[in-house]
């Protein structure tokens, strides 16, 4: 939680737990390569559906709704709609990092760059999934699959599939999440009172230069 000073106060640290398991992404989740457009993007306002591409998230892999752009699709394997719930994952380029789908969509689709994962386990969280696949342990996994050639790196859905997750309880997950949430809050404070005390200390210092 956030204090009236401004300073986020986590939680206390969590206890190991005894019942973790340890699975295959295949095994709590499906996993989709996102639509391959067969031409550049062409925004239509009266387009048939949303899509999702990496400018559409923040610092934090945050979906913005709002930039989502319009296209006009005819035919469409419903494998290809994202909804809440559904956790994307960046399989090209040299950055590779999972968001969940925070916000109910309508008629929304993800360029191929991404994985649609669609969880069908009521036992894991899909915030908890992307900030797994988000840590040192499971990007160092990934990082070993990319293939590399004169192209941006990409890996493989069938070489994806083979990550192992472990699952904490439930409980657990959403401490983790919470804890994660409340960290990214507090980076974002610091940020915020850092970027003030340097214009401030950037305004004394004009103010100094003109008294001479």
């Amino acid at each position: 939680m956030v204090s009236g000073g401004g300073r986020v106060t986590l939680p206390p640290p969590l206890k190991n737990q005894r019942n973790r398991l340890k699975v295959a992404i295949t095994d709590i989740a499906t996993v989709q390569i996102g639509y391959q457009f067969r031409e550049r993007i062409e925004p239509v306002s009266d387009g048939t559906h949303s899509v999702i591409q990496i400018r559409d998230f923040d610092d934090n892999y945050i979906l913005n709704p709002s930039k989502l752009v319009r296209v006009k699709i005819d035919k469409l394997s419903e494998n290809y709609i994202v909804n809440k719930g559904d956790v994307l994952f960046l399989s090209r380029g040299h950055k590779n990092w999972a968001a969940p789908i925070l916000e109910a969509l309508e008629d929304t689709i993800a360029v191929s760059h991404f994985f649609i994962i669609k969880l069908h386990n009521e036992k894991v969280l899909p915030e908890y999934l992307a900030w797994y696949i988000n840590q040192p342990p499971a990007q160092q996994f990934l990082y070993s699959l990319a293939k590399r050639g004169s192209h941006m790196p990409i890996i493989a859905k069938g070489a994806f599939e083979g990550l192992t997750i472990e699952i904490p309880s439930i409980i657990t997950q959403r401490k983790i999440v919470e804890i994660s949430r409340l960290m990214k809050k507090e980076d974002q404070l610091l940020g915020d009172i850092q970027k003030k005390r340097t214009q401030l200390i950037n305004s004394i210092c004009l103010q100094a230069s003109k008294t001479e």
